[in-house]
């Protein structure tokens, strides 16, 4: 029987092709993947074409956030074991989890 660790990276890369679906998995696993603080403040949007929109609670979290793009992106496809995200691009607005 297979655990979860070796399950869910397969199936995201099942469903990586499906940016609708993708985002809703990425949404779920973001506070795993980014932390529980950045998770409090950020939330993904959107991904089209590997580029994924975060949504940021204010103009000094997009700057800081920006600074460490290369840092989420690596930290994004190797969550996924699967280079998901090519861009991040970050807009000041409601980063509640909903």
């Amino acid at each position: 029987m297979n655990n979860a660790s070796t399950f869910l990276p397969d199936l995201l890369r099942r469903i990586s092709s499906d940016d609708h679906v993708t985002i809703i998995f990425l949404k779920e696993l973001w506070p795993q993947i980014v932390g529980e603080k950045m998770a409090i403040n950020s939330r993904p949007l959107s991904l089209q074409k590997k580029e994924l929109l975060v949504a940021v609670h204010s103009e000094a979290w997009k700057k800081e956030l920006t600074g460490f793009e290369a840092t989420l992106v690596s930290n994004i496809n190797n969550y996924w074991r699967f280079p998901l995200v090519k861009r991040v691009q970050f807009t000041v607005g409601s980063s509640d989890r909903s």
